[in-house]
């Protein structure tokens, strides 16, 4: 019970929607999933995984993957070639895949392997997640937003959705810091929406989740003792916005407190 295998993973993929050809934003948890029959090193689960989505997608598909470092916001910097990602086993070993491309965030970048890669990677604005950055690149490009053993509201798109609507439990910070690519340094100035330190601020995108698939835009297949969750980027960013017409405060802990006490915490933050 609750184990998979290379073609159960296939089918559950076909399930969730991805096809042949398609642009995809995975995010991962392998951990959450169980052990995949055959396959007990995480080198081997993590080829697993991903030769399935790959093979789903075929040549003519695109996957993107997080590999975040989060140097930029740390006072570190940032090689592009070799500054390992933050966040997890799967996303590393994806960076290190030959043929993969990766984006010049020095705090939310991404990997990316297909004819679509380079469109969503590189020509990025120096947003995070706001206008002309990777997450609004996936829009243009009609991706799908994926999560497997993680539920959608770990989907850091929510955060593109949120700084396009201005939620007002966000605000604009800029960082300055070292971008290193192909041993050439910039020094590069980027903005991140960020949410203080403040408790009515703290983050809840599980409610726009929720919301989503009460709508029925979000697919949903078993893999082992996880889910693999899927949903169109543009679909799930109409939808978010109008949440957040209705509500602007949905993805935020709450309860709604004032532009000032958020504008003084910020200010404090970065002193």
């Amino acid at each position: 019970m609750g184990s998979y295998s290379s073609t159960s993973l296939a089918d559950s993929i076909a399930e969730a929607g991805i096809a042949q050809g398609d642009t995809i934003s995975l995010q991962v948890s392998l951990g959450r999933l169980g052990l995949p029959d055959g396959a007990n090193t995480i080198p081997s689960i993590v080829k697993l995984v991903i030769d399935a989505v790959l093979d789903a997608l075929g040549e003519s598909g695109t996957l993107i993957v997080p590999t975040y470092t989060y140097s930029i916001g740390r006072g570190t910097p940032y090689e592009v070639e070799k500054t390992p990602s933050e966040i997890g086993e799967f996303t590393e070993a994806f960076r290190t895949i030959p043929g993969v491309i990766r984006s010049r965030d020095p705090m939310l970048s991404n990997c990316g392997i297909g004819p679509k890669a380079h469109a969503v990677l590189r020509d990025i604005s120096h947003s995070c997640c706001g206008e002309g950055s990777a997450f609004h690149n996936l829009r243009k490009h009609n991706a799908k937003i994926c999560t497997l053993g993680l539920g959608l509201y770990y989907a850091t798109f929510i955060q593109h959705i949120e700084e396009m609507f201005a939620v007002p439990f966000r605000m604009h910070k800029q960082f300055t810091g070292t971008v290193i690519e192909s041993a050439v340094k910039s020094e590069e100035t980027w903005t991140y929406f960020a949410a203080p330190y403040l408790d009515n601020c703290v983050p809840n995108p599980l409610a726009m989740e929720v919301r989503a698939k009460q709508a029925g835009i979000v697919k949903l297949a078993s893999v082992g003792r996880g889910q693999l969750v899927c949903v169109d980027a543009n679909s799930y960013f109409d939808f978010g916005f109008n949440e957040l017409a209705r509500n602007p405060w949905l993805t935020a802990k709450g309860p709604p407190c004032s532009e000032n006490l958020i504008r003084r915490h910020m200010s404090r933050e970065n002193d």
